[in-house]
């Protein structure tokens, strides 16, 4: 049972951490903030 826990935190950690990325290259492409903004909002209504 401990394995399978592990697995889950592990899998959400990945997840966290590749969202994290994805808002920090959106911040770095973007000439604004209010582009950067923009773009966050359209990646959580994915």
């Amino acid at each position: 049972m401990d394995d399978e826990m592990n697995v889950g935190e592990l899998l959400k950690e990945t997840a966290e951490e590749n969202q994290t990325r994805k808002v920090l290259e959106i911040l770095n492409e973007c000439k604004d903030l209010e582009e950067a903004k923009e773009k966050v909002k359209a990646l959580l209504n994915k």
